[in-house]
């Protein structure tokens, strides 16, 4: 079996990186804003240490796709601080916390969680997903810890 292949229950935010991505999504609001999460996996708990920005190149309120060069340096950082990418994030600035069509249809990898952020009613509330089960899976999602 390979490093991604264990089911994923859980996905674990420490603080700082909860208060720096609803931030983001808060400040980028009426835009998606998005970015990756990287941290360590222990069975099917995703802890997440650190969140790595990344600019939406689309510029929309409904879509996004991250600027390549910006990706590229977000994942050599993540390599750097030895950290594996365990979600993607992004907003819904006008919607709820639960995967789109676009969402389903340009995920990422298998074993890489979704973190999506809705603000829309002002203040941030988010849920994550694995988008690579038969049908969308909800993980149980913990903030805490100083990361």
């Amino acid at each position: 079996m390979g490093q991604h292949d264990c089911a994923m229950a859980k996905l674990r935010l420490a603080a700082p990186v909860w208060a720096e991505v609803s931030a983001r999504a808060l400040a980028e609001a009426p835009l998606e804003c998005c970015g990756l999460l990287a941290g360590t996996r222990a069975g099917g708990v995703l802890e997440a240490v650190a969140a790595l920005p990344l600019v939406n190149q689309l510029a929309s309120p409904t879509r996004f796709i991250s600027e390549p060069a910006g990706l590229f340096k977000a994942l050599r950082r993540a390599r750097e601080m030895g950290l594996e990418v365990l979600a993607v994030y992004h907003s819904h600035p006008d919607g709820p916390p639960a995967p789109s069509a676009t969402d389903l249809e340009w995920r990422w990898a298998p074993g890489v969680a979704d973190l999506i952020v809705a603000v829309g009613g002002g203040a941030p509330l988010a849920r994550a997903w694995d988008l690579h089960a038969a049908l969308p899976r909800e993980l149980a999602l913990e903030v805490g810890g100083p990361g």
